[in-house]
């Protein structure tokens, strides 16, 4: 029973990592993704112990305009969101995800002060919003769904010991351009589709019935041990094997229907916030949106006509036993 449950979780887990953020809350490893047909969008490369969880960077080109699509997990190590934050500087404008994140643009803009006097610009810390303004209506109350998701974020990165995507990243960079849904929006549509938060935990558990698991990736006794002792290192290695599957979780997932809010509908309004820029004469844009809404995104920009050009990888988490973090191997005295 134990390992039926534990997958199921993970299902769940998988959904928030790699396709949920919301604001309410190069040094890119080469290499090209095996041939054939399947696209890799997440991977993971190395051994039971020690290994790395990478994320993609699609480049795409129709005619003279290039965009690339950016791959995330919304908790990483610190260096790979400063490897993110250089790369967005190249770009004429970085087209972000973040549910109600056009409150940040508009601060940066000059708009209302925020009511608790928060500085424009400033980073998020841990945990905080993006500030509300007293004169424009509440934003409708999504439910306790997004407080429990955040919460679960949080706890997941504090306890791999990774960083949380809005400390890492300041989304008030002046090129950054929100392509995302408000609050109210994302509450319409998922009232149109009749779609919750527990809809789509249901269909996370069920189309990891029917994909199945890599018995590989589930975590061994002696991996449980060493967690009970402090180190879990080997836990997440067993999570970032998941995560490289999550490609066909997803697919699953959105198969039906019509697709689900938190992908499609999305991705959506990302890819007419990329219609409105080019034809305002962009021409070398990025698109940063967490990695399970890749796959979806190219088959999209396939239909408008890009063509994939080339890919390059980004390690999200390095992993290595616990004692190696806290005491790095020297070399030998010759």
């Amino acid at each position: 029973m134990k390992r039926p449950l534990f997958r199921t979780a993970i299902a769940a887990t998988t959904l928030l990592v790699c396709a949920y953020s919301r604001a309410a809350d190069t040094a890119a490893d080469g290499g090209k993704a095996p041939a054939g047909d399947k696209r890799d969008y997440v991977r993971y490369v190395g051994d039971d112990r020690r290994g790395k969880l990478q994320t993609v960077i699609v480049t795409m080109k129709k005619g003279d305009v290039q965009v690339e699509i950016i791959g995330a997990v919304h908790v990483a190590d610190p260096g790979y969101y400063q490897d993110l934050t250089k790369l967005f500087t190249g770009y004429e404008e970085l087209l972000f995800e973040l549910v109600d994140g056009q409150k940040m643009k508009r601060d940066l803009e000059g708009g209302p002060k925020p009511a608790n006097g928060k500085k424009p610009g400033a980073p998020l810390k841990q945990g905080e919003f993006p500030p509300d303004d007293d004169e424009e209506p509440a934003a409708k109350d999504p439910g306790p769904a997004f407080k429990i998701i955040s919460g679960l974020m949080h706890g997941f990165g504090s306890y791999f010991h990774l960083q949380y995507q809005t400390e890492g990243i300041d989304y008030h960079t002046k090129n950054f351009v929100h392509a995302d849904v408000s609050m109210d929006e994302f509450v319409r549509l998922q009232a149109d589709k009749g779609e919750s938060f527990v809809d789509l935990m249901r269909k996370a558990i069920e189309a990891q019935l029917e994909v199945g698991s890599d018995r590989n990736a589930e975590p061994k006794g002696s991996q449980l041990l060493l967690a009970l002792l402090g180190d879990s290192s080997g836990l997440k290695v067993s999570m970032a094997r998941q995560l490289a599957a999550a490609d066909d979780l997803t697919a699953v997932m959105e198969k039906e229907d019509g697709g689900t809010v938190i992908i499609t509908e999305r991705n959506k309004k990302a890819l007419a916030v990329l219609d409105r820029e080019v034809a305002a004469g962009r021409k070398n844009l990025g698109i940063f949106y967490g990695a399970g809404h890749l796959p979806e995104m190219e088959t999209q920009l396939e239909k408008k006509g890009y063509h994939r050009t080339g890919e390059r990888w980004m390690t999200a988490w390095d992993i290595k036993p616990r004692v190696e973090e806290i005491r790095p191997s020297f070399p030998a005295a010759e």
